[in-house]
């Protein structure tokens, strides 16, 4: 085998050479995140000046002199393929320009085709059987192209993107001419099926945390190398028990609200680099002050008696997904903004809502977007004069649906029925734990004790009816038996389970060892009582239920925001979102501002086209929901296109809506309670959003710019540099960009000064005008200050004046 680093380009440009996928090779499975993330890296070459970006390896055989074999690459040669041809098509229809005329015809003749015959071309690239004949087909008029095919979907993905591109076509090109891979010739001696394998087997594969190493360091010289690596790189990795990969993850939600997948953690890292701008030293530094944090809570070791003791019991629970809000707090508290009373108290919150959920059995998945954003959630609202815990209570008591704070009837309720002896291993260890000490600085080390051995979980009623038992419960027994063997009043802990055994009663209480020696609280019942029956049973989970809300409290309090807060709801499986108007959804690291149900179901649907088309696809062929390849007509009445390949009948209820998200979600193993969504508050209804009911409207000319609205009312008064008001900034700028005057000034006749400090004028403010005004702002954003916009929304004018363009439009 031969092979050097060349540009790819020189694997096409090879005179007359056809690239052969063989047929043992898999179908094109590349979908658009591979694509999109082709292209940012494109732009990034130019953008950043570099000579060039290494695109992996190519691997072929060479068969005669006309002929080379790909063993290992056709994802990347293909999808290559694909943009090239792409990029000629847009230049030969004028929607792209080039400062040479025959650029066009230069990347057909020398990179696509083997000649220019128009009846009977030859393709430079020739794909497997299927991929090869929608590949072909590209070539042709549009009406011929196989929609559903992954090779069309990406072929017009990049039709449809590179337009977009901040960079014009040539700079394109540019960038596509410096992409670099290892080019491999296999020679005589080769055995290409063995290499073949041998590229595609499961070796030991670099880690996530592997390779954001390499990403950080590679790009320095050797001594900064050296320096990096020792002073921030191993410290980290150290500090958090080299679990380096968790770490990175849970980093990364704090840092970003977005949750990547636990093999994502690679490709979200180098997109947060890519946002951020930092580089080295100074990416890693707020990396490893967040490790120093990281340790301290897993470990306990604060400095701060309180706190440690709530990370212990904390901690007993395993719960990964608090670190979001737990490590930027033990930032907070660095930097003197909130107290170490403060942070216990925010732990013990937590540690609250946690637990109650667990007995109430509210169902754990919708944890980890709770604590992903709630920090920057209670940050917003937070007055001077409250305390962080006081508003972090409030925020999770606020929640519903899967993100519910169970209150004390719920709990107890739970608690008093539950079969705990069949409960998780670490949350029944943590149980007894808290139950034995609650807040007393007398402790016992229930948990340690039930790890090692030395004690055990004892019923007190044994799980064997004896006669002596049946004696004792009388009647009832097997009925009492049967209802409280595994319940709360039933359970306790002891050193000496197998002393107990099926004892009696009296034997268990006055043996050596026995109850009436026990020194555990939770005994105190068994060492007074001299009969055990149903209403000892009772009497035992009513004191301990006391105690339990008095260690697991709900949070009360008079704290109200100074602004509306929009509720969230997971789509779940049984929330009825009916008679509600959807606002925005956000779902991993998809996030959009939505004008009805219509627009979030398809927004969704389309998102699933992009991640699991063929699945996707598969599946829509089997409902009457969907109109798929043939079947679908665009000219359907009631069906919305999705993409050229399928179409869906939007024209349903809202219950309809939700509930085939649901089915697809089902059908491809999704978590629906990952899917929040934002929904309209009674409180921005008031401020001119439109009504569930009229909200699916089509009629209504300013939709994409009225849909802000609830978002926008919730803007004001935040601080312009917060992340919400930048995406919502950004993401306005986008959908207000179609709409946009290019000359405001000349619509309003006057200043927006001016125009503005005439109250008759500005409420009497046509559509027209009310345009004007916004993109006169637009126009100082993009030109004189970046935070124009920004500081329009926080200030409450942008929704004023969006408020006034939904009172000019007519009505739906």
């Amino acid at each position: 085998m031969r092979g050097q680093v060349t540009e790819v380009l020189k694997v096409y440009g090879m005179q007359e050479r056809q690239l052969v996928i063989p047929v043992y090779q898999r179908n094109y499975d590349w979908g658009l995140k591979q694509c999109q993330q082709l292209l940012e890296d494109l732009v990034n070459v130019i953008q950043q000046g570099r000579p060039k970006h290494f695109f992996g390896a190519v691997v072929g055989q060479p068969e005669g002199s006309w002929r080379w074999v790909v063993i290992d690459g056709q994802q990347r040669l293909t999808t290559v393929s694909l943009l090239m041809l792409a990029l000629a098509d847009l230049l030969d229809e004028g929607t792209l320009e080039s400062r040479d005329p025959g650029l066009a015809h230069r990347i057909r003749t020398s990179f696509l085709l083997l000649n220019e015959q128009q009846d009977t071309p030859r393709f430079k690239l020739k794909p497997v059987k299927h991929d090869a004949d929608a590949y072909a087909l590209l070539f042709r008029s549009d009406s011929d192209h196989i929609d559903t095919s992954s090779v069309t979907a990406n072929y017009r993905f990049f039709k449809d993107q590179i337009p977009r591109l901040p960079i014009d076509g040539d700079d394109l090109w540019a960038a596509v001419e410096r992409l670099e891979v290892m080019h491999l010739d296999l020679e005589q001696h080769d055995d290409a099926q063995r290499i073949f394998e041998s590229l595609n087997s499961t070796g030991l594969a670099l880690s996530e945390a592997d390779k954001v190493r390499n990403l950080v360091l590679m790009g320095l010289d050797v001594h900064e190398q050296e320096r990096v690596y020792t002073d921030y790189w191993n410290r980290i990795e150290v500090n958090v028990g080299y679990d380096t990969g968790a770490f990175l993850r849970w980093y990364l939600v704090t840092r970003t609200s977005r949750i990547p997948r636990q093999d994502q953690v690679y490709e979200s890292f180098k997109k947060y680099i890519t946002e951020t701008g930092l580089r080295g030293a100074e990416l890693l530094d707020g990396v490893r002050k967040y490790s120093t944090y990281y340790r301290q809570i897993r470990t306990a070791t604060t400095g701060s008696s309180k706190i440690d003791l709530r990370l212990r019991r904390l901690n007993l629970l395993k719960t990964d997904v608090v670190l979001p809000l737990l490590m930027p707090l033990f930032e907070s508290r660095e930097t003197g903004e909130i107290t170490d009373l403060d942070l216990a108290e925010c732990i013990r919150t937590v540690e609250s809502y946690i637990f109650r959920r667990y007995i109430a059995e509210v169902p754990t998945n919708a944890l980890n977007k709770v604590f992903a954003t709630v920090y920057r959630d209670v940050k917003r609202i937070r007055p001077e004069n409250r305390s962080f815990a006081e508003v972090l209570g409030y925020s999770l008591r606020k929640r519903s649906g899967s993100g519910a704070f169970p209150d004390d009837a719920e709990f107890i309720s739970s608690l008093e029925v539950k079969n705990l002896y069949n409960f998780k291993g670490e949350r029944r260890k943590y149980l007894f734990e808290c139950l034995e000490n609650l807040d007393s600085n007398d402790t016992r080390d229930i948990a340690n004790g039930i790890e090692d051995g030395s004690l055990t979980i004892e019923h007190v009623m044994p799980q064997t009816l004896t006669q002596a038992w049946h004696d004792e419960l009388g009647d009832e027994a097997q009925r009492i038996h049967e209802q409280w063997l595994n319940r709360l009043g039933n359970l306790t802990v002891t050193g000496y389970n197998s002393s107990y055994s099926n004892s009696s009663y009296s034997t268990k209480r006055t043996m050596k060892h026995g109850f009436m020696e026990s020194p555990f609280r939770l005994n105190l019942e068994m060492r007074s009582a001299e009969h055990w029956g149903e209403d000892q049973l009772a009497a035992r989970t009513r004191r301990l239920c006391a105690d339990a809300l008095t260690y697991w409290i709900y949070p009360e309090s008079d704290f109200e925001p100074a602004r509306p807060q929009l509720p969230t709801e997971a789509l779940g499986t049984d929330t009825n979102f009916t008679g509600r108007a959807a606002v925005s959804f956000t779902w991993n690291e998809h996030h959009a501002t939505v004008a009805n149900w219509r627009d979030l179901t398809a927004r969704v649907f389309t998102i699933l086209l992009v991640e699991h088309r063929d699945e996707f696809l598969q599946w829509a062929r089997t409902s009457d929901w969907f109109r798929v390849g043939a079947a679908y007509d665009p000219d359907e009445n009631g069906v919305y296109r999705l993409d050229d390949s399928i179409g869906w009948n939007a024209s349903s209820s809202t219950w309809t809506k939700v509930s085939l998200m649901r089915r697809v979600f089902s059908h491809l193993e999704l978590d629906p309670e990952e899917l929040i969504i934002t929904l309209r508050s009674d409180e921005t209804a008031e401020r001119g959003q439109e009504t569930a009911e009229t909200a699916e409207g089509e009629n209504f000319p300013y939709l994409e710019i009225v849909k802000f609205l609830p978002r926008l009312v919730e803007l004001e008064g935040m601080a312009t540099d917060d992340p919400l008001v930048q995406e919502t900034v950004e993401e306005f700028m986008q959908s207000f960009h179609p709409f946009r005057d290019e000359q405001p000034l000349k619509t309003l006749g006057t200043s927006v000064r001016k125009f503005c400090a005439d109250p008759e004028r500005r409420a009497a403010a046509t559509a027209e005008e009310t345009i004007a005004l916004i993109s006169s702002k637009v126009d100082e954003t993009e030109h004189v200050d970046p935070d124009a916009l920004a500081e329009a929304a926080v200030g409450g004018t942008l929704s004023l004046w969006v408020g006034r363009l939904r009172e000019t439009s007519p009505s739906t």
